[in-house]
């Protein structure tokens, strides 16, 4: 008891001195196996890793994963950036962005200018040059919307210039300064780069261009064989895309877009490349890092819980109770779980649906282990402690969370630990299996792969896959490790 006669801190201290003693004491035992070791080194870098994506991430990244307006300006199908130091040949993806112009021009027109550089250093092509404006104030000329003209041009290792954009953007009028509030994306204008590289590289010749590939003649050495063929390899050096916009000279305006970018597409991007979509496959793995724990975790958990303590009522209980819950535990292990789910998964909107899939999972998973955790209190409370409390009037719940749960805690958690790896693979099986969930985990990611059809693109597949195989492998040997502690006779030592 303390100084002031309560004695209910004493005992809180005392409880939580005790819980602290025997999570030390588990943690100790877990390191001495070798599979604890490394499953507890693992484990802990998955949290980690799940902490850093929270943190980094921003809160609605489900939704712009989800959004292809988002990844719009990204290379599409693109390997990882660091493959090109093994000597892999892919033009780098480049972006600059800028939130106040590199040099302003009054005259007739007041021009400001955005400069970009850009170094081709390896004999590939980028995808495309992507102008990306955001903010753009509007011009008001005598209470009248004037007009922007946007023009780009791109000045070539060889000391050629090509424009590539020439356009007169009409935004909609407002009485006072207006912003745009979605991005303005403006692509290479591919007509215009025939144009130019008809009259400035092929000389006159007459020799039609396919505007589809007319981005690769921007960054290209140009020879004509004859009427129908032409010649081309890519031209490696410094490149300068300009980007300019033509204001009227009487607008009072020293900043007119709030934010500016200038992209070259390149063929390669970040840690793990890039889907069919441009969607940054390494954000969506570390992004699947606390959303495969916490389907492990908050399954596992909910599903241990319910068929500890269903087991050991069941078992302590006996007769119609005992009947009751054996006979609901054989209704549920007799109805198949995967075309249950795909049923109920089909029929719930897609924002409910990884919801409805962990509820499925918990249902359906605290079964056997209550079997198993009714047998062994069937034992227990036929033993001589569990009939003196009985004896001296303890009540059935007491003697349940005091002398019976207790017994059979250390082989829950084993069971606990051992449930993880098959919720999160229950969920990424169904993903591939095409159950749309909306959530970017692994099982998306491989799912996206596979209905594209796209199993030549390693990084898309192999990195959700070995992710996948890691977490299970963390808990199977953390598994293992707590098995031997709880179960003496595993024992080889």
């Amino acid at each position: 008891m303390n100084g002031d006669g309560s004695g209910a801190p004493v005992v809180t201290e005392s409880k939580l001195k005790s819980l602290s003693r025997t999570l030390r004491t588990w943690i100790s035992e877990i390191l001495s196996y070798g599979t604890g070791k490394v499953g507890l080194v693992l484990l802990i870098v998955f949290v980690v890793t799940s902490i850093v994506a929270l943190v980094t991430l921003p809160p609605d990244y489900r939704y712009m994963w989800n959004n292809p307006k988002y990844w719009q300006d990204y290379p599409q199908l693109a390997p990882p950036e660091w493959i090109r130091a093994l000597g892999y040949q892919n033009a780098k993806h480049e972006v600059t962005t800028y939130d106040s112009p590199t040099s302003v021009k009054t005259g007739d027109f007041k021009i400001f200018k955005y400069v970009m550089y850009y170094d081709l250093d390896v004999k590939d092509y980028p995808q495309n040059i992507v102008f990306k404006l955001q903010g753009v104030k509007v011009p008001i000329v005598n209470n009248i919307v004037a007009p922007i003209i946007i023009k780009a041009y791109v000045e070539r290792s060889d000391k050629i210039t090509i424009r590539v954009l020439d356009r007169t953007l009409h935004l909609p009028p407002n009485t006072t300064v207006a912003y745009v509030t979605e991005p303005l994306m403006i692509s290479a204008d591919r007509n215009l780069i025939i144009t130019e590289i008809s009259t400035k590289m092929l000389k006159g010749a007459e020799v039609t261009l396919n505007p589809v590939v007319a981005i690769n003649y921007l960054f290209s050495k140009i020879r004509v064989v004859n009427a129908s063929v032409i010649e081309t390899e890519p031209l490696e050096g410094h490149y300068k895309v300009v980007l300019e916009l033509y204001y009227p000279s009487v607008v009072k305006i020293s900043n007119p877009v709030e934010k500016v970018s200038i992209v070259v597409v390149g063929n390669c991007y970040g840690y793990m490349g890039t889907d069919n979509r441009g969607r940054d496959i390494a954000q969506a793995l570390l992004y699947g890092f606390p959303v495969a724990l916490a389907i492990g975790f908050v399954t596992a958990i909910a599903s241990t819980l319910i068929g500890l303590f269903v087991g050991a009522i069941s078992a302590y209980y006996g007769g119609l109770i005992d009947e009751l819950l054996q006979r609901v535990i054989d209704v549920m292990g007799n109805i198949p779980l995967l075309p249950f789910l795909i049923l109920l998964v089909n029929i719930t909107p897609v924002e409910y649906r990884l919801q409805v899939i962990m509820t499925v999972l918990i249902v359906f998973y605290w079964g056997g282990l209550a079997i198993v955790v009714r047998s062994m209190t069937l034992s227990i409370k036929e033993e001589a402690y569990v009939e003196a409390a009985r004896a001296i009037g303890a009540s059935n719940a007491r003697i349940l969370l005091r002398h019976i749960i207790p017994q059979i805690i250390p082989y829950a958690v084993a069971s606990l630990v051992f449930s993880v790896p098959g919720a999160i693979l229950s969920e990424a099986g169904l993903s591939v299996l095409g159950l749309e969930h909306g959530w970017p985990t692994w099982g998306k990611v491989l799912s996206a792969a596979r209905l594209s059809g796209r199993y030549d693109a390693w990084w898309w597949v192999l990195p959700p896959g070995i992710l996948l195989a890691l977490m299970s492998l963390t808990f199977v040997l953390l598994g293992m490790a707590i098995e031997t502690i709880v179960e003496p006779r595993l024992r080889t030592r």
